[in-house]
């Protein structure tokens, strides 16, 4: 896939949701995608055991709930018409959002979506980006919740997503990141490539010479790279033995940093866990990155 024609962002509240459907639009003007705002509502419990007074008032909450998030999802799709002169599909789910995303993620090219505010509401918990990775039929792009801007941008603009970071390790979670990118990578003016090495020579330049294999792939898409192998000494004892230590998460503070460096304003990588035990099995640096992101982050499963 070397383009973009189904673009589908998350819809929970006015605020993050924002910078997310702006992004999107950018995208989807930039591209000629078609653009959908899917709104999740919770199910209304008006059931057996409930009086006529007392389910016909949870039918008043239910609908009021809609609404409101209707009203959320309107507002926004009108700036996005003001700003980016891009028509939106407003749709409206009930159930589940994560079963609903990965519903619409059938037939989807790219699925937006919003970190979760620790301090607030809105967006999808780490919980909630695992399970939505790990069941998506296409790759994730997650909006940071710092109110994330690329190059001094007013907004979140795909126009500014220039500079892309490639997390590469040699799996096949990797590659399937890699692809999944591609129609973003095509219109980057810089991508880096990135791997993590152990501190020996052997292991570098195993990494190196995976590195030059990606690069060349990439360069018969008409993708210019530069690489860098990252290599980390094995933690001391007593790093192991510290409270709250946790494997693969230098791994991620690393990539972080480097990004910073590196002035890139997007992230891709390989997504790792396990569909069925998702929350138990999830990778250290898959965890952290949906945790501590601070640029948007693109995966796939």
């Amino acid at each position: 896939m070397t383009t973009l024609r189904d673009l589908v962002v998350h819809v929970e509240d006015e605020w993050l949701s924002r910078h997310a459907v702006d992004l999107a639009a950018s995208l989807a003007a930039q591209t000629g995608a078609r653009l959908t705002a899917l709104l999740v509502t919770a199910p209304v419990n008006a059931g057996v055991g409930f009086s006529a007074e007392t389910a016909s008032l949870a039918q008043q909450l239910g609908q009021a709930q809609r609404d409101a998030l209707l009203g959320i999802g309107e507002r926004l799709a009108a700036g996005v018409r003001q700003r980016h002169d891009v028509a939106v599909e407003v749709r409206l789910a009930e159930g589940d959002a994560v079963d609903a995303l990965q519903a619409h993620a059938r037939t989807a090219d790219l699925l937006i979506t919003s970190q979760r505010d620790p301090a607030g509401e809105g967006g999808l918990t780490t919980g909630q980006s695992a399970r939505l990775l790990v069941g998506a039929a296409c790759p994730v792009m997650t909006v940071p919740y710092v109110g994330w801007t690329a190059n001094g941008a007013a907004a979140p603009d795909a126009g500014a997503l220039r500079r892309a970071l490639v997390a590469w390790s040699d799996t096949r979670e990797s590659g399937r990141a890699l692809r999944d990118a591609l129609p973003l990578l095509v219109r980057c003016s810089e991508v880096g490539l990135v791997s993590f090495a152990d501190a020996d020579r052997a292991d570098v330049a195993a990494c190196r010479a995976s590195l030059r294999q990606v690069a060349d792939h990439l360069a018969r898409h008409g993708v210019q790279t530069t690489m860098t192998v990252l290599s980390q000494a094995e933690p001391s004892m007593g790093e192991r033995m510290q409270r709250g230590w946790v494997p693969d998460v230098a791994v991620a503070e690393a990539l972080l940093s480097h990004a910073a460096d590196t002035q890139a304003d997007f992230i891709v990588m390989g997504g790792y866990g396990h569909p069925r035990l998702w929350e138990l099995v999830l990778g250290g640096v898959t965890r952290t990155m949906l945790e501590t992101m601070t640029v948007p982050l693109l995966m796939s499963h």
